[in-house]
């Protein structure tokens, strides 16, 4: 399973975030970058007698050494499902444990994957570790194309891990770097590691209903009715009042707008796709809410705004 993702959604984790980590990775940095999921285990359980800082550190190992493989990505040969015949249930499960176990051996043999391979080495590392987890396939959301547009086979993979009785969500994908232009850049992103839930379902939704269901209500045509959220803008107190879709309409005056609270003190630019230039709109703040509006170009169908000078969010344009 596969996912490609944009490099503005990649920032870097805040000073705070990074905190989390600091002392997680300064050990885990100096494991070798070539182990078995065993062997990982067994130097983490030494190192890390606490449960959570477990987590954290295969969150750390793997964010720092395993790469995206945008050549198995872009491979058109590739085989998305796996074919196999049995004749027992135990059969059955005992196939899936051996290819499963495969993805996770060649994941860190050659130290590269697709998010299938980050997220199998993930809970194949947490179960030699007695945590409780599962293997989460579902969908994601990076591109403006996707807006409105549902798919309907899966395009994700990411984990699930219970602690301290409570389940957490993390994307070690997605916390280990970006694309662009044809090209991987690691960037390690602390905001995937236990995504927060108020925010989970404007990146990720979960392909089955209890995964779904332990975190709230949403269809999946509502999820891909959103706009594009960047992490960055998830990791403030800001909030989209509306409008709630990622379709901007404009009204009889060519003016497109939104509405937002908690935006004290931010600076608020838009920009346009094909336009070197970010726009300032009009803003009117009054009770915490700040509405935006500003008259695209003509002929401009899609269109980001920034915040501080950083891309938060997304829109299309309705012709």
């Amino acid at each position: 399973m596969r996912y490609l993702f944009l490099l503005f959604i990649f920032i870097s984790s805040s000073f705070l975030q990074a905190q989390d980590f600091s002392k997680i990775k300064m050990k885990t940095d100096t494991y070798k970058t070539v182990l078995t999921a065993e062997r990982l285990s067994e130097i983490i359980e030494r190192d890390f007698p606490d449960k959570e800082d477990q987590v954290k550190a295969i969150y750390a190992w793997l964010t720092k050494n395993i790469r995206y493989d945008l050549k198995e990505f872009y491979n058109p040969n590739r085989k998305k499902i796996t074919t196999f015949r049995y004749q027992t249930i135990q059969e059955r499960e005992e196939k899936i444990k051996q290819i499963n176990d495969k993805i996770v051996r060649e994941t860190l043999f050659k130290k590269r994957a697709v998010c299938e391979g980050f997220a199998r080495t993930f809970a194949k590392v947490c179960s030699f570790l007695n945590i409780e987890n599962e293997l989460i396939e579902g969908y994601v959301r990076t591109s403006l194309n996707t807006i409105g547009k549902p798919v309907y086979q899966p395009n994700h993979a990411w984990n699930a891990v219970k602690l301290n009785d409570t389940w957490i969500y993390i994307d070690a994908t997605w916390g280990a770097g970006s694309e662009n232009n044809g090209k991987w850049f690691r960037k390690f992103n602390t905001y995937y590691y236990n995504i927060p839930k108020d925010n989970y379902f404007k990146t990720h939704l979960p392909d089955k209903s209890i995964w779904k269901l332990r975190v709230g209500r949403i269809s999946k045509e509502q999820f891909y009715k959103q706009p594009i959220f960047s992490n960055d803008f998830l990791k403030l107190d800001v909030e989209l009042v509306m409008p709630k879709e990622g379709i901007l309409h404009k009204n009889e005056k060519g003016i497109v707008s939104f509405t937002l609270k908690n935006m004290q003190d931010k600076e608020i630019l838009f920009g346009f796709l094909g336009s070197s230039i970010a726009i300032k709109p009009t803003i009117n703040t009054k009770n915490n809410k700040t509405t935006v509006s500003i008259i695209p170009p003509k002929n401009s169908r899609e269109c980001f705004l920034l915040i501080d000078r950083k891309v938060a969010m997304q829109f299309l344009i309705a012709e």
